[in-house]
């Protein structure tokens, strides 16, 4: 019999994880820093819902979240709670918890961070009050980019730290709008370079698209510059990557910018390779919401394991350089599938595509005629945020770029900083963030105490810094064989 009830509870308790981990919608709060009296403040505006949206969905998708509704299982209504926490001590970073609320008691489910400006996500350990990295695997991604996306709606700049003798700090002005277009409705007198040959990275993760190379130009240097080539998170599932490409069109080479669909559109019938041969896309597909990838047209790290290969998409033979739409280029029509992909909905350049370009543009050596070639052809992925003057992001202080390169899987050039200095190097301390807030905080209320944002103690210890911001290593880039 006491078998019996045993297995009867487990059965019990896991079908209510279960429906709990099914459930679509679970009551949730956002409260912001007011920037004009520092107060914790609902956020109900259009972005502010679209980035608490993208939390929940990253952190309910992690494994860790799922294994804590497990083993803190128990009766009562849940609900999220994320504030953002104060940008002096963690950047630009939220704080994000599942609390559990029955006989008017209030309990943590589990209690996460994430910080805008590192990308990253992080679980509170409640066994070691420490913030442990959390890994975002598959299609998580997405979201962790989504994340990103609208994670600047209420961006504030740490406020100067004062210093001896009364020296007053250098203000380097705002971060770079990260959602503005770069250099996209512009026009050139002269045709754009011929396409490189060059390696491709692997693809560092599940559900990461290719973005191929291509030439843009500067009106401030009447210049092309070279942007890299790169491996990028898609705004949702299912869409599909349109390059951008260059036309001939009444004396002048006019620029078409690259968008996100559900079908790949005209990008002027140029090959820029790795399954981008000039009409369509042959580097896979998406197949019952995930990405699989065609291995004899791209390449992948051991971290990605939904592949296929299909020889008879890739490339033998020369690869044509022309870069461009037009006499003296390629001459292509759009077909009747790209026509109507042009009136589908489109999605522009993510922030983390706009960041490669920006960075790109502020580096001298990808300019045309730099050195024969462009410095760097490829990346794996975009660069870290883009601050104005060459400062890292608030939430890593000393990361200023310096010495330890911009481009994330590229080495560091000992004396230069990474693009120019306005990409942000992974060096320096990592973001501070405040402790998760304790068990029986009253619902709806910021947690952290008196100061806005500040950290809340757990167990009456402040939780371990979060580690430093590290490359990822570099692979090893055979050469190009599509």
């Amino acid at each position: 019999m006491k078998h019996f009830t045993f297995i009867f509870f487990v059965l019990l308790g896991l079908s209510g994880v279960s429906l709990a981990q099914n459930q679509k919608i679970l009551p949730s709060s956002i409260f912001i820093i007011d920037q004009q009296s520092g107060a914790q403040v609902p956020a109900n505006s259009e972005a502010a819902i679209s980035f608490k949206n993208a939390l929940i969905a990253l952190v309910s998708n992690t494994n860790t979240a799922k294994l804590q509704q497990t083993l803190r299982f128990g009766p009562g209504k849940r609900s999220f709670f994320i504030q953002q926490l104060s940008p002096q001590d963690n950047g630009n970073a939220y704080q994000i918890s599942l609390q559990r609320t029955f006989v008017g008691q209030v309990s943590i489910v589990y209690t996460f961070l994430y910080n805008v400006d590192q990308n990253k996500l992080y679980f509170s350990d409640p066994n070691t009050a420490t913030w442990l990295e959390e890994a975002i695997q598959g299609e998580n991604t997405i979201n962790l980019n989504n994340c990103q996306t609208f994670g600047f709606f209420n961006a504030i700049q740490a406020q100067p730290v004062a210093v001896a003798n009364n020296v007053q700090p250098v203000d380097n002005g705002p971060a770079v709008d990260e959602t503005a277009p770069v250099d996209d409705n512009v026009s050139a007198p002269t045709a754009p370079p011929a396409l490189p040959d060059y390696e491709q990275p692997e693809c560092p993760e599940d559900g990461y698209l290719w973005q191929p190379g291509y030439w843009a130009f500067s009106t401030q240097s009447n210049n092309y510059y070279w942007v890299p080539g790169v491996w990028v998170a898609p705004p949702t599932v299912g869409f599909l990557w349109t390059p951008p490409y260059w036309g001939y069109l009444g004396g002048v080479y006019a620029f078409h910018s690259g968008y996100w669909g559900a079908t790949i559109g005209f990008y002027g019938g140029v090959s820029y390779g790795f399954g981008y041969e000039g009409v369509g896309f042959v580097g896979g597909d998406w197949y019952g919401g995930r990405f699989r990838y065609n291995t004899a047209v791209v390449r992948v790290s051991i971290n990605v394991h939904n592949t296929y290969a299909d020889a008879r998409f890739a490339h033998t033979g020369m690869r044509n350089h022309n870069s461009f739409n037009g006499p003296g280029g390629v001459n292509a029509r759009p077909n009747a599938r790209e026509l109507q992909a042009e009136h589908e909905h489109h999605v522009m350049a993510t922030p983390e595509q706009i960041r490669n370009q920006r960075a790109a543009r502020e580096d001298r050596g990808q300019a045309a005629g730099a050195g024969g070639k462009p410095a760097n052809l490829a990346n794996q992925k975009a660069p870290e945020r883009v601050v104005n003057g060459g400062n890292g992001p608030a939430g890593n202080r000393s990361g200023n770029g310096a010495g330890n390169g911009a481009r994330n899987g590229n080495p560091a050039v000992a004396g230069r900083p990474g693009a120019a200095g306005n990409v942000a190097g992974p060096g320096g301390q990592g973001a501070r963030p405040g402790a998760p807030g304790q068990a029986g905080v009253r619902p709806g209320m910021p947690v952290g105490g008196a100061r806005p944002g500040g950290p809340a103690g757990v167990g009456g210890q402040k939780p371990g810094k979060l580690p430093a911001v590290n490359k990822p290593a570099s692979n090893p880039k055979p050469k190009d064989k599509n």
